[in-house]
């Protein structure tokens, strides 16, 4: 009783009062603020996973689309090399043509590589984030046990003093 000499029971119950609602304001204030930073994060990984499924579909396609064109030439080629000999010279200007397709796709698939790198490397840093949110909710939470013992111990110590 000596800690707060000059002020009455009542008033030092309702200042305390007052000190944990303030408390539990603020707790609810930064949960909120928690839960909002981890429904962005979550939406961006979604619109990343989204990204990529929808890119490799697209790759999908595109290799299919090419795959079917090649297939067609193919079976162009055959019908005028079985008729037309002569043709074998062109045929090998052809081939040489179809050598700096593959280097472009080589050079499309290079840069599929490395859109894949970056955007494992965006995963990454989701994944760093929200490791860093994890911990962040697991001291708020140490918090929030620290103010409630907090709270527990002061309403003991009102209690004792009946």
């Amino acid at each position: 009783m000596t800690g707060m000499t000059g002020m009455g029971f009542e008033d030092r119950v309702t200042a305390l009062e007052l000190d944990v609602q303030s408390m539990k304001i603020i707790v609810g204030m930064v949960d909120n603020k928690v839960e909002r930073v981890r429904a962005d994060v979550r939406h961006a990984q979604a619109a990343n996973t989204r990204m990529i499924q929808a890119m490799r579909d697209d790759m999908t396609e595109f290799r299919q689309e090419v795959s079917a064109r090649f297939d067609s030439v193919d079976a162009r080629f055959e019908a005028v090399d079985s008729s037309l000999t002569h043709i074998d010279a062109r045929l090998d200007r052809v081939d040489s043509r179809f050598d700096a397709v593959d280097s472009r796709f080589d050079a499309v698939d290079s840069r599929l590589d490395a859109m894949d790198s970056r955007f494992d490397a965006v995963d990454s840093r989701l994944d760093r984030m929200d490791s860093r949110f994890d911990r962040m909710d697991s001291r708020i939470d140490e918090v929030v046990s620290l103010i409630r013992g907090m709270a527990d111990g002061r309403a003991q110590g009102v209690t004792s003093v009946n």
